[in-house]
């Protein structure tokens, strides 16, 4: 491998193998794999050629993340985050702090539109009294000419982003794009998994986040919180945005050589949640008395657990 002063390594680890020129232009990200290519020899082993696959899905390296999450990450997203772009590091670590969603407002429901996914892109928005975080549009032309005599070639539909940070306000590109789904139709994952593949291939963005339901949450809600009473398909069922939907995305290369953190809402984050502990035992003991008779009752019983008191 020649050596370009490490910003050659951009192509394994950070950027995706472009041109001497346009690495370059991107300082802030190429500067910083020379900070952990050593980190990535040093995963393969000494006796080994191959560089760590930093396209797979790994745990994060670096500390300080928020309890109460599933984390995982693609070419070392929580590393650029952190040493290239530590104020919006910062800032999103504050935010996930500061969720902390109830288990009614589980319950009601809504998609995306939920008050707690409002509250969460709300914390974000209003850090640094505005202007870091918002929802952009983005848009990228493209044209080509000779001498100044210019004509536009293409131009990209605009990218929606729910959450753009800043790279810095006099340097907002690349910046990062952060979406969370919370229970949207699975589909959701593809677009934005696109955008931010798209949007990094043009150094609009240099990190990507998604925020969903983590597994063992996914699993508990889709036991407790159904329809009919309890007796009819769960709110939280098996085609909506979920870590299991967006897993399978993961294994088929989604984001592209974008580097993403993904982040998983675990039950610890969910104020009341010990109810749905006692609905899901409930519906345990009523299916054991299938047989016996009791069923409906305790059935009844998990279904009034998750109303709360007042139920």
């Amino acid at each position: 491998m020649k050596d370009h002063g490490g910003c050659s390594r951009c192509s394994c680890i950070v950027g995706s193998g472009r041109s001497s020129n346009h690495r370059r232009s991107r300082k802030r990200v190429c500067h910083l794999s020379c900070l952990f290519y050593p980190l990535v020899v040093a995963r393969s082993g000494p006796n080994k050629q191959a560089l760590d696959p930093v396209g797979q899905v790994q745990p994060p390296t670096v500390e300080g993340l928020p309890d109460g999450y599933f984390y995982r990450v693609t070419r070392y997203a929580d590393v650029v985050l952190e040493r290239a772009f530590a104020d919006r590091f910062y800032d999103l670590r504050a935010a996930l702090e500061g969720f902390a969603p109830t288990l009614d407002e589980l319950i009601a429901g809504g998609g995306n539109q939920t008050p707690f996914v409002k509250r969460f892109d709300q914390s974000l928005r209003v850090m640094h009294d505005g202007g870091v975080w918002g929802a952009r549009k983005i848009t990228i032309e493209k044209w080509i000419g000779f001498d100044g005599d210019t004509e536009q070639v293409s131009k990209e539909r605009s990218h929606e982003i729910d959450m753009f940070g800043v790279g810095s306000i006099s340097e907002p590109f690349p910046g990062v794009a952060v979406e969370m789904e919370w229970n949207n139709k699975d589909p959701f994952f593809d677009r934005d998994l696109i955008r931010f593949q798209a949007l990094h291939r043009e150094d609009a963005i240099a990190v990507g986040v998604v925020v969903t339901r983590g597994p063992e949450l996914q699993a508990l809600l889709k036991e407790v919180i159904r329809n009919d009473y309890g007796r009819g398909p769960s709110k939280y069922g098996a085609s909506t945005t979920h870590w299991g939907k967006l897993m399978q995305r993961m294994d088929l290369g989604g984001g592209g050589e974008c580097p993403l953190l993904l982040i998983g809402i675990e039950p610890p984050r969910i104020q009341g949640i010990e109810r749905a502990y006692e609905s899901r035992d409930a519906r345990a003991e009523a299916k054991l008395l299938r047989r016996d008779g009791g069923y409906e009752d305790r059935l009844v019983d998990a279904y009034r657990l998750m109303l709360g008191p007042a139920g």
